[in-house]
């Protein structure tokens, strides 16, 4: 008995230890993209506008995956620059998205929608303000805009509702890294 019992204690162990040290945690890139007439470039998704973006799970480096975002939208893109940094945490489970906004300058190309989006346009701020319908979006894109050249961060924890209304609650205020 006292055989068996060793053994399945390691094993106990061992498997909380790893259960506990594996929080499904990933980082999403957004493309903030702007031409010379300061419009920002938007793409629909799911009928909503947004800033580009996807999930950063391929085995590419960081300016490489940022190129593929611009390209995705039949673009080429000049002065890359890390913009925003912040964390988003459903209320509903432990997982964190470590969010990464980048800004660049329109360079070249037709613009077209990616693969997964029904339209893409540019928007005068203003104008984007009104059609974005994400609070932290919102909220990103004009601290960027505030604060040109340095990187900002926040965190935020959402709750969904039954009828599919989100609530942003601010963790962390919005403040500059560099």
């Amino acid at each position: 008995m006292r055989f068996l019992f060793l053994p399945l204690l390691s094993l106990l162990f061992n498997t909380t230890s790893f259960a506990q040290g594996t929080i499904d945690n990933y980082s999403f890139f957004k493309l903030y993209v702007v031409n010379d007439k300061d419009e920002i470039l938007l793409v629909k998704w799911n009928n909503e506008w947004e800033v580009m973006g996807e999930r950063y799970n391929q085995g590419l480096t960081i300016p490489k995956f940022v190129d593929t975002l611009a390209q995705s939208m039949g673009i080429k893109i000049s002065q890359v620059k890390l913009a925003a940094l912040f964390t988003q945490r459903p209320a509903s489970r432990p997982n964190l998205t470590i969010m990464h906004y980048f800004t660049a300058r329109y360079k070249e190309g037709t613009i077209k929608p990616p693969a997964d989006c029904s339209d893409i346009k540019w928007f005068k701020y203003e104008d984007a303000m009104k059609v974005i319908p994400y609070e932290i979006m919102k909220n990103v894109i004009g601290q960027i805009k505030k604060h040109p050249g340095k990187v900002v961060s926040a965190a935020f924890e959402t709750t969904t509702d039954q009828k599919n209304i989100t609530t942003v609650k601010v963790l962390e205020e919005f403040h500059t890294l560099n």
